[in-house]
């Protein structure tokens, strides 16, 4: 028999609704039972508030201004909104409605209480996902990472606990794996998860990404570089991170030509390569993605056995494998290499740009720094795109967003950016996977486009990845005046900005924890120093050379 509600006679109707599972031997009937007993005992007022109460001292951390929409559109409803961008229009206001709409789905789908992090939908499994073969899992060759890109650059840093414990279960689990499979010490994860801590590949042709697990865990070191919680590094993030460092330690092999410590057999995500026999292959040996992770690996652990004067010896091996990590290459086309031999891509229009992880999230390329590889970087993006049937996907469109920002590109990030939510946003601003990618049949949403879209906001605004902090380091023309506040740089600082014409007005950097930084707006740059609790302004004068003993200094409080 069907189920269903009438109401007859009210103007209003609240329905509650509890769910639960059974996950760690929970009782979901019983537990969802006693939550709807307590709801119902208050108001919709009350229950309101105490929503309010819940979410807002996180949500009001952070603010967005980017310009002001015009009175007629502010009038629109979001539909209408969105397809007006989707056409041409201005509005600055909807792209920062966007980027807050990303951080309230942290908020409301990662908590510190959680029982698992977010899925490729986030908590709200519609039955499209989960009836793919993706079965709306935990995707490590990108998706879950970007579910959580915003977290800590946007003020959430305690939405990330919930991943944290998934990763901890991959190191536990992944142990398994990497005796049975590779016969090596340490832990191992490949391209899918789930909760119950699947660590084994996935299958032939995408299901062999050996870095997986380390990509996902690079996350733990990501919260540290923000917070600096030393206690944290000690207690939870060196423990995975070691045990990762001693699997690819005893894993990876030389490589006969120039003597490289490489992986291999492994694929980079989820692209295939012509062999100089004309067959297409997936699984080669040395990709690009897997020297990006493994490098930025042994640069963590020498960094975190240097902070917490511990595992010497671990140290003194990771800085020797570095030494011998294959370097990052150019093709024969301008392009970053994917693979450590110069193959012609098998699908050229492919979804995936797994090497561009040298460029974000990792930042082993930098317009400044690798000037030549960032251009390489940019002609990979071109002859991707440029490609016939280009596979548009939300985490797609979202990566180009956090690659041009990174090649400090403001116009192109700007362009990308509302190319996501024009093409890759439904009308209610959930971000979804297109048609006809993946085998899917119609448009699934998932939850990275948004995710993803607010770190690629923050990112175009505020920088922190070289050592220094870089403020408005990709700013599009069309922002031309606005403000944010609240948003973090790596140490343990929190910014906000104000800008003016396209210029900066003021920055006002306060710090957490003591300590000494670079500030760089545009090619100039200024050193702070500050105690925890303290913060200093800065105005544009700050930025200008400056002689000896001179009376433009920052002003702090």
């Amino acid at each position: 028999m069907g189920q269903g509600i009438t109401v007859s006679g009210a103007d209003a109707v609240t329905i509650l609704l509890a769910t639960g599972t059974s996950f760690r031997g929970d009782n979901p009937e019983k537990t969802s039972r006693e939550v709807l007993r307590r709801a119902t005992a208050k108001s919709f007022a009350q229950l309101r508030q105490a929503h309010l109460e819940d979410y807002r001292p996180l949500y009001r951390r952070t603010s967005l201004d980017l310009g002001t929409s015009s009175e007629s559109t502010r009038l629109q409803p979001t539909d209408a909104r969105r397809k007006a961008l989707e056409n041409g229009g201005d509005d600055p206001e909807l792209v920062a409605l966007f980027f807050q709409y990303g951080r309230y789905l942290t908020i409301a789908g990662s908590r510190a209480d959680s029982v698992l992090p977010l899925a490729l939908q986030g908590i709200w499994n519609d039955g499209l996902a989960s009836g793919m073969g993706w079965t709306d899992d935990f995707h490590l060759d990108i998706n879950t990472q970007q579910n959580y890109w915003p977290t800590e650059v946007c003020n959430l840093s305690e939405c990330h606990a919930p991943l944290f414990g998934l990763i901890e279960g991959l190191a536990s689990a992944g142990k398994a794996t990497a005796r049975e499979m590779y016969g090596s010490p340490g832990w191992v994860a490949h391209t899918v998860t789930n909760p119950w801590g699947y660590t084994a590949p996935g299958g032939i042709g995408w299901g062999i990404v050996v870095t997986a697990g380390l990509w996902i865990a690079t996350q733990m070191w990501q919260h540290y570089e923000f917070t600096r919680d030393a206690e944290f590094l000690r207690t939870r993030a060196y423990p995975v991170l070691r045990e990762a460092a001693e699997f690819f330690l005893a894993y990876m092999v030389e490589e006969p030509k120039h003597g490289w410590l490489v992986t291999g057999p492994s694929d980079s995500p989820e692209n295939w390569y012509i062999t100089p026999s004309g067959q297409h292959a997936s699984e080669s040996m040395g990709n690009t993605m897997d020297r990006v992770f493994v490098h930025a690996l042994f640069s963590m652990v020498v960094e975190a056995c240097a902070t917490l004067s511990i595992d010497a010896d671990l140290r003194s091996r990771a800085e020797a494998a570095r030494a011998k990590l294959p370097s990052l290459q150019i093709g024969r086309h301008g392009q970053l290499q994917e693979w450590m031999e110069d193959f012609e891509d098998a699908d050229p229009n492919h979804r995936h740009t797994a090497h561009l992880t040298s460029l974000y999230p990792e930042h082993q390329i930098s317009p400044r720094n690798t000037p030549a590889l960032a251009r390489a970087t940019e002609v990979t993006i071109q002859r991707r795109m440029s490609a016939p049937h280009w596979e548009q996907s939300e985490w797609g469109r979202a990566n180009l967003v956090v690659y041009y920002a990174r090649l400090l590109k403001g116009e192109e990030a700007h362009r990308y950016l509302v190319s996501l939510i024009a093409k890759a946003a439904d009308d209610n601003l959930m971000t979804y996977s297109s048609a006809g990618v993946a085998g899917a049949d119609s448009n699934i949403f998932a939850i990275d486009g948004n995710t993803a879209g607010s770190a690629g906001i923050a990112e175009m605004l505020l920088q922190s990845q070289e050592g220094e902090i870089e403020l408005l380091p990709a700013l599009p023309t069309p922002w031309r005046n606005g403000a944010f506040r609240g948003l973090c740089a790596r140490g343990g600082y929190v910014v906000a900005v104000k800008w003016r014409d396209g210029k900066l007005s003021s920055a006002t950097i306060g710090a957490r924890r003591s300590g000494s930084v670079p500030v760089r707006y545009r090619d100039r740059i200024t050193q702070i120093h500050l105690q925890a609790g303290q913060q200093v302004r800065l105005r544009p004068e700050n930025f200008l050379d400056q002689a000896p003993g001179a009376s433009d200094s920052p002003t702090q409080t």
